[in-house]
């Protein structure tokens, strides 16, 4: 048993082709829950990867497993002009925590203009906005500045501080704006100990891509152990917990 509680900030349920892998992959809402039983995780924010061919429908199918499984906080998993701002809405009315946007899979900018309207819902809903962010000309760092400056008042998380890339330009971004905050998922850990010296704690969330990567996930999570020994036990609580806390309103 876990002295601290433990909130996974980024976990998926649902079916998709997984480019990583380059298989097919399909992971149910009792798959991620026996992963997390596993690892001794309280509470996972997931978004339904399903939606990348479907949003209304993954959507939907995400808000049915929410209700029977309380433990898993719900994302709207948001693309621009297919999702829009009313439906957001209708989802975060329900019971939905914020937005999950991933513009390499819906292949759009970050800081495209048709992605304005889904902050603006989030800025009226007053619910944060977590992207993927990756060196892959859809999604890295740079496309975040803008955004940020616009919407001061969103928690604009960047997942994984820049994939494929260098996570200080992810970091950089976060010293410049205080909405921003750092995604440790797939992130090097000597990384993410750099990201809480330069930004602090209180903006970086712990999160791992569950349930992706196959059984024994967390197992192969390093973050979570650099942490004990690397930072104070102020800090590793707000990453591993009260920063999503807050964030999500757990």
């Amino acid at each position: 048993m876990n002295a601290m509680r433990l909130c996974d900030c980024h976990a998926h349920i649902g079916d998709s082709f997984d480019h990583m892998s380059g298989r097919y992959v399909s992971y149910s809402p009792d798959t991620l829950l026996a992963e997390m039983d596993d690892a001794g995780v309280d509470i996972a924010v997931v978004s339904n990867i399903s939606s990348i061919d479907d949003c209304t429908a993954g959507n939907d199918e995400m808000a049915k497993w929410a209700r029977r499984c309380p433990r898993l906080i719900p994302l709207v998993w948001a693309t621009p002009g297919i999702t829009g701002p009313g439906k957001v809405f209708e989802y975060v009315g329900m019971g939905f925590r914020g937005l999950k946007l991933h513009p390499t899979a819906g292949k759009y900018r970050a800081d495209d203009p048709s992605v304005y309207p889904l902050l603006d819902a989030c800025r009226a809903l007053r619910v944060p906005a977590l992207f993927h962010c990756a060196a892959d000309g859809f999604s890295e760092p740079a496309r975040f500045p803008q955004i940020a400056a616009d919407y001061p008042e969103v928690p604009i998380i960047l997942a994984h501080m820049n994939m494929f890339g260098s996570a200080q330009e992810a970091v950089a971004v976060a010293e410049s704006f205080p909405n921003v905050y750092l995604d440790t998922s797939w992130a090097r850990p000597e990384r993410v100990v750099e990201a809480v010296g330069r930004v602090g704690a209180e903006r970086v969330l712990w999160g791992t891509d569950a349930p992706l990567g196959g059984s024994g996930h967390y197992g192969r999570d390093r973050t979570r152990e650099y942490l004990a020994s690397h930072v104070g036990a102020a800090e590793r609580e707000a990453i591993l917990w009260s920063n999503a806390a807050c964030l999500f309103g757990l």
